[in-house]
């Protein structure tokens, strides 16, 4: 990296670290001596009166460019948290009935459109908490459930029974709004691409041959590789202008035995781009996990007194503690195996590249202009808060999945992706089936180009997951020793 490139950076790490100093004292450190890739890790928190409220953690080639992606993570959770708030002080409650007779059918986006649970309780005349996100491409208002805007359950206090758990995907940060909503986008498409191509469905996706791979790559391979692990290259997607990879390794001497569940996953117009990523995620991934649920003797020694001494481990998901003890409980070559990438189908290199024009200006506003012309018949609603200069973001875009097999989200193309692969994950037919009995929220228009109704099955999901729960829902930081 240049000098000037460094220089950048810490501008970068200045301003972040000066926003976020105003909400609470940011407490930022290494944590990739837990493991051996040598490439940098940080953890990056916010210490707001004696607790800590938000976490990030950052990974890069070097140690400053790292840190901007941990702070970069808390500048998403904390001005975020703020753009929520402040939406919710002009929100609006009522029935998506009524909205549209105020704003018209173009000023309420559709629920059904955003991949709602299947079996939730929706309905035109429920009544929803209402905030006001923008279309990217016109800038138009568009309301949206505070709860799709919210990243956290702590952002919907006092609000009504929520339609959905909130997540964090689709949030962007940066010194500029392009650059914080074109990371959203990636990050929507990263899921729709490969939530039912990996992990527990991992066989979907064949392995990325080396041969032919850009040096970039092969260079990122060998360091790992010198270092012990074997990373396995997968292509979940080349769709929608980007190429979805992910990494998975082989380890056969581990320090911590929760690092064999280790994963990176991107999403990027360059393939190139997106397959450095997502090794250097796998690398943050194994420090990251052994931090949180390796051994806990091994984190303390890493941590400074500002997070030491307030510590306090929350557990979070019930299913995910229950499926990370599991973990625990295993011999570490038997945990390796129930996470062991398929390697039975390989791909091409000319597989990785998407269709369509290639990314000529790989600026946040040229990255930006690519993603939201492959998205075309997509709308892209985003919420941008920005403070000094700082700016978060948080991108929904319609007729994309998200979480099907942790919380139960799936559209149309969830719909096709299990058919097509004989899932067992939803049926047709005009009424529920036995354990197929959770009726998929889909348009009139969705429905018809199906051939029906949509039914899913959440018993059938919970077989597909098995016991590879916390692959898709981590406990809280500390909350479990593996």
């Amino acid at each position: 990296m240049t000098d000037s490139a460094e220089t950048g950076l810490s501008d970068v790490v200045g301003a972040y670290t000066e926003v976020l100093g105003r909400f609470g004292t940011v407490v930022d450190f290494r944590i990739d001596a837990l493991d051996r890739t040598g490439l940098p890790v940080t953890s990056c928190s916010l210490l707001v009166d004696g607790a800590l409220t938000h976490h990030g953690n950052g990974y890069a080639a070097t140690p400053e460019a790292a840190r901007v992606g941990g702070l970069g993570e808390l500048v998403e959770g904390v001005v975020g948290a703020q753009g929520v708030a402040r939406l919710r002080r002009a929100a609006e409650t009522g029935s998506r009935r009524d909205l549209v007779r105020r704003y018209g059918a173009e000023g309420v986006v559709d629920p059904r459109t955003l991949a709602l649970p299947a079996g939730a309780d929706w309905s035109e005349d429920r009544p929803v908490e209402w905030v006001t996100f923008a279309d990217v491409r016109t800038g138009a208002p568009v309301r949206v459930p505070v709860e799709m805007a919210a990243s956290d359950a702590g952002e919907l206090a006092g609000a009504p029974a929520p339609l959905l758990p909130p997540v964090t995907n689709g949030l962007g940060a940066g010194l500029d709004a392009d650059r914080a909503v074109a990371h959203g986008i990636g990050e929507v498409l990263q899921r729709h691409t490969n939530g039912l191509r990996f992990r527990a469905l991992d066989r979907l996706s064949p392995v990325v041959p080396e041969e032919g791979l850009p040096p970039a790559v092969l260079d990122l391979l060998g360091r790992l590789r010198a270092s012990g692990i074997d990373p396995v290259l997968k292509l979940a997607a080349s769709e929608l202008g980007v190429c979805s990879t992910y990494a998975v390794a082989r380890d056969e001497a581990p320090a911590d035995k929760i690092v064999v569940t280790a994963c990176g996953e991107a999403a990027h117009p360059d393939p190139a781009t997106s397959l450095v990523k997502a090794l250097l995620e796998l690398a943050n991934s194994r420090a990251r996990k052994a931090f949180c649920f390796g051994r806990a003797d091994a984190a303390r020694a890493l941590m400074p007194a500002a997070y030491r001494d307030h510590l306090d481990p929350h557990p979070g998901d019930e299913r995910a503690v229950a499926a990370m003890r599991g973990w625990a409980e295993l011999p570490t070559a038997e945990l390796a195996d129930l996470v062991a990438p398929d390697t039975s189908r390989t791909t091409t290199v000319a597989a990785l590249t998407p269709p369509g024009p290639a990314l000529t200006d790989p600026s946040p506003a040229g990255t930006l202009a690519h993603l939201l012309a492959a998205l075309d018949g997509h709308d892209v609603l985003a919420a941008v808060t920005e403070v000094d200069g700082v700016v978060a973001a948080k991108v929904l875009v319609t007729g994309l999945d998200v979480e099907t097999l942790s919380h139960g989200r799936i559209g149309e193309h969830g719909v096709r992706t299990s058919l097509e692969h004989d899932l067992d994950l939803v049926r047709l037919g005009p009424a529920p089936v036995g354990e197929h009995d959770a009726r998929v929220h889909l348009s009139e228009e969705t429905q018809e180009r199906l051939g029906g109704p949509a039914w899913f099955s959440y018993p059938a999901a919970d077989r597909i997951v098995g016991p590879l729960y916390s692959l898709y829902r981590e406990p809280g930081r500390h909350s479990v020793e593996v």
